[in-house]
């Protein structure tokens, strides 16, 4: 079974509103230009991806974090 037949065996079940749900995507994906993203526009994502600190906070420090700002946010 190819990819439009497995879409076709998902969509045949769905109701009326959300079928028409996916053929209304299905034709914002088809009006999309096809716009080719730069080189340095990748390294540059994936330079700012690897300096976010995943894994480097515990949950109770992120905890933390999150609290001040609303200690701050909550400040007349």
């Amino acid at each position: 079974m190819n990819i439009a037949e497995t879409i076709y065996q998902h969509v045949k079940i769905l109701p009326t509103d959300k079928a028409l749900e996916v053929l209304h995507f299905i034709e914002f994906l088809e009006s999309k230009t096809d716009k080719a993203i730069e080189p340095s526009v990748n390294i540059e994502m994936l330079q700012f991806l690897q300096s976010l600190p995943i894994g480097q906070r515990s949950d109770v420090e992120i905890d933390a974090g999150f609290q001040a700002l609303r200690d701050e946010w909550d400040r007349p």
